[in-house]
């Protein structure tokens, strides 16, 4: 449907009144408070007479046709530790509160939510869209999660009644207070560091570098699965001091905690540099691993050296990809033949 009738949208819960009829947003780091009529940098959260009110709940960019969602491979997230070879059904929305210059999904992360055809999808939809699909988990994803945080939370609790698993793909700028809502519904999270210098993040994204660790922080803090994707673009933060410094942090969250070094392509406003040399990332990987980070993936890359699942203490494979597509070459459910048990959630 076109989104001439977005309305007033539905009440949120992330947020605190301010003086003089404004409010504060409280699901991202970005805390904008607002004026009456005034949108956040979100452009779908906006103060309607002294309320916070969600433009854009239980709506997604989809097709008007066929099930609602797309199909995709858990892997493609990428979440290589969560439900592996299995089917997950993604649902995106409209905007962003961030501006990378670089972003792969600008044509809806730079809209408005008015200029999409967005279609209605209600939490319960899109659970029963993800079982008659025969998808093991419902994810969101393509856009920032966090704009719309009252919807996933519903939606969240929607799948898991129907026994699936939940999972976002976040750039980790929320609040902890996003984090208290939505952690006792969410099974895993794949959080976006894209990079681990501040000057880049402000110029290049819009956004500071603080907040995205510590979003990652607190969902490992409440025990949701975390991986970590770091986006390698060639002059920006390929530098080595600066993915030693990633992996030192990422190793202090958890060592057993799954890092992909992806490549990155020319695309948006960031058509300039080259896409990352293959070298590059093994290095990334080598960097990583002298740390002492157990799991770290190649990926955007086909047929990369590093993309298989293997025992950090024997080297037996676990898990096997070419592509997006895994093959499980053990019983996941067992300790590895060398008695270690597999940091793996089924």
């Amino acid at each position: 449907m076109a989104t001439g009738s977005l309305g007033t949208g539905v009440l949120a819960e992330l947020w605190e009144s301010a003086s003089d009829g404004r409010v504060q947003c409280t699901a991202c780091a970005h805390r904008c408070t607002l004026d009456p009529g005034q949108r956040g940098i979100c452009d779908v959260r906006i103060n309607v007479d002294g309320e916070l009110r969600l433009l854009t709940y239980g709506k997604v960019s989809d097709s008007p046709l066929g099930r609602p969602g797309t199909v995709d491979p858990i892997e493609k997230k990428p979440l290589y530790h969560y439900k592996p070879g299995t089917r997950v059904l993604s649902f995106g929305g409209a905007s962003c509160n961030f501006a990378c210059q670089f972003c792969q999904n600008h044509r809806i992360a730079f809209a408005k939510p008015e200029d999409l055809e967005l279609r209605d999808v209600s939490p319960t939809a899109a659970a029963n869209s993800a079982t008659d699909q025969h998808c093991e988990s419902v994810a969101w994803t393509y856009n920032e999660p966090t704009i719309y945080a009252e919807y996933v939370r519903d939606g969240a609790q929607a799948a898991q009644n129907e026994g699936l698993g939940t999972v976002i793909v976040t750039n980790g700028y929320f609040t902890e207070e996003f984090a208290d809502l939505l952690a006792p519904v969410l099974d895993a999270a794949n959080v976006d560091i894209k990079g681990f210098r501040e000057r880049p993040h402000v110029k290049y994204m819009g956004s500071r570098l603080a907040p995205t660790l510590r979003g990652a922080e607190y969902l490992v803090d409440r025990d949701v699965h975390v991986e970590l994707t770091y986006l390698t673009i060639p002059d920006l933060n390929d530098d080595p001091e600066e993915i030693r410094d990633f992996a030192e942090w990422a190793f202090g969250l958890d060592p057993d905690i799954p890092v992909h070094f992806t490549r990155f392509h020319p695309d948006y406003e960031m058509q300039d540099r080259p896409s990352t040399p293959i070298q590059t990332l093994e290095r990334a990987h080598d960097i990583a691993t002298d740390v002492g980070l157990e799991y770290v993936y190649v990926g955007n890359v086909p047929g990369a050296r590093y993309s298989d699942t293997v025992c950090p203490d024997c080297g037996k494979t676990w898990i096997s990809r070419r592509g997006f597509e895994a093959s499980i070459e053990t019983d996941l459910s067992e300790p590895c033949q060398c008695g270690r048990e597999k940091d793996v959630v089924l």
